[in-house]
């Protein structure tokens, strides 16, 4: 039976890895840089200037980065998926009902409908958005990759944690504020967060909110997960806006995997979604809540693929012969909630906020929430996530999580905070 100390081994979020496509090849930074624009700008038919400063491509679909990736060469492109777990559509069917039978000062607004570049454009049929990396984001891999690697996280090892070194370069420690279930076999999950642009301390840190599916050992390389959610990473986006990402691993975060589309792997099939883009408008401290869209993940039962949803549009799906560790045929935990990394750069916790820099105790209108948490089992079909899922805060004091329960919301739970503080240290 797994012991409450090992949850804290599951509490974990992505890391960056290379830049560089393997196809789009290293061999020294200006190289890689010259080639990989090369190649995104040969497979583009339109690109659009977004009002906050992206440059979207609008790429071929057939010459996306996805079928780069050496298990990805002879992949036939899955345009729709095959098969659907019972009870999506009825879930988002209920949520639009929701919306427009609720009270119209209580109830959140949806704001996935559109994305910042929307305004200036669309891309064609046929095609799929890709944001232009910076100069930055292709030259500066090895500082990136530093930056972002995880720590092994443990509620008994936190007070040991005041800085580590690798090299010259400090390693961010990461904290929590998760919900989880453990399962046997579980094919998807479902979740809605309402969204918040979270104050973060040092450039190098992140403050986040989303949803894994994972398989295999914590311990060693045996490790795959799907992740996908929102995000304020100032170094990898060059930024502080609020943005849609995903990430997968097969590898527990060594080698393998990116963000985004920044390597092959994930496969896009929706013109509309520019993974990596900015997400407006966001929720008030005490005013208007805006949530995004429901997040659906679930494995399609006919080709294994693992397709992600947000609302009723399908993005696209990470193929099942990426992985090794399980998810090439189920996850068995799924996760939920906020993530930060912490650099201590003035020697001390850092003041990155989680969520909407409140408390969970705070409540409704206060604090960053994620509700309607659904899963799907051995029946392939959607089910309610149980009222005593398990749920900790990696260091209290400084981020919570308080789970809640309504008609209107189902199996949900504020979490976050404002770190550092008189009681956080």
């Amino acid at each position: 039976m797994r012991t409450e100390a090992m949850l804290w081994v599951c509490l974990f979020s992505y890391v960056t890895i290379t830049i560089f496509c393997t196809a789009y090849g290293e061999p020294t930074p200006s190289v890689a840089r010259t080639e990989y624009l090369r190649r995104l700008n040969e497979a583009t038919l339109r690109t659009i200037e977004s009002p906050d400063g992206d440059v979207v491509h609008c790429v071929d679909r057939a010459k996306q980065p996805a079928f780069d990736h050496p298990l990805l060469s002879d992949h036939v492109l899955q345009e729709s998926p095959t098969s659907i777990p019972e009870g999506l559509e009825d879930l988002n069917a209920k949520y639009l009902s929701m919306l427009e039978n609720s009270n119209s000062t209580a109830r959140p607004s949806t704001i996935f409908g559109t994305q910042l570049w929307h305004s200036q454009g669309r891309c064609p049929e046929d095609t799929v958005p890709i944001r232009r990396p910076s100069d930055s984001d292709l030259l500066d891999r090895q500082h990136q990759t530093r930056s972002y690697r995880r720590l092994n996280y443990t509620a008994s090892s936190k007070r040991n944690l005041s800085r580590k070194l690798m090299g010259n370069f400090a390693v961010p420690v990461h904290e929590y504020a998760v919900g989880q279930i453990d399962h046997t076999s579980i094919y998807g999950t479902y979740a809605i967060f309402n969204a918040w642009n979270p104050k973060v301390q040092d450039p190098e840190e992140m403050s986040i909110a989303q949803l894994w599916l994972i398989s295999g050992s914590f311990y060693g390389p045996y490790l795959d997960t799907v992740e996908a959610g929102w995000t304020v990473e100032p170094d990898a986006y060059k930024d502080y806006n609020t943005r849609f990402f995903i990430y997968w691993t097969n590898d527990n975060y060594k080698t393998s995997g990116c963000r985004d589309l920044h390597c092959p792997g994930f496969v896009h099939v929706s013109r509309d979604m520019l993974l990596g883009g900015t997400i407006s408008p966001l929720s008030k401290y005490g005013g208007q809540q805006f949530e995004m869209q429901p997040v659906a993940v679930w494995k399609d039962n006919v080709t294994g693929n693992w397709w992600l949803r947000v609302g009723s549009t399908n993005i696209g799906y990470w193929p099942a012969r990426l992985f090794k560790n399980g998810l090439q045929n189920k996850a068995s935990i799924a996760q939920w909630g906020g993530e930060i990394t912490n650099m201590f750069a003035k020697g001390r916790h850092t003041s990155t906020q989680m969520g909407s820099g409140h408390f969970s105790t705070e409540g409704g209108g206060n604090a960053a929430y994620v509700r309607s948490l659904q899963y799907v089992d051995s029946t392939y079909s959607f089910v309610s996530v149980p009222k005593n899922f398990r749920f900790a805060a990696s260091n209290p004091t400084c981020y919570s999580i308080t789970p809640y329960s309504t008609t209107y919301s189902g199996t949900s739970f504020f979490f976050g905070g404002p770190g550092y503080n008189p009681q956080c240290h």
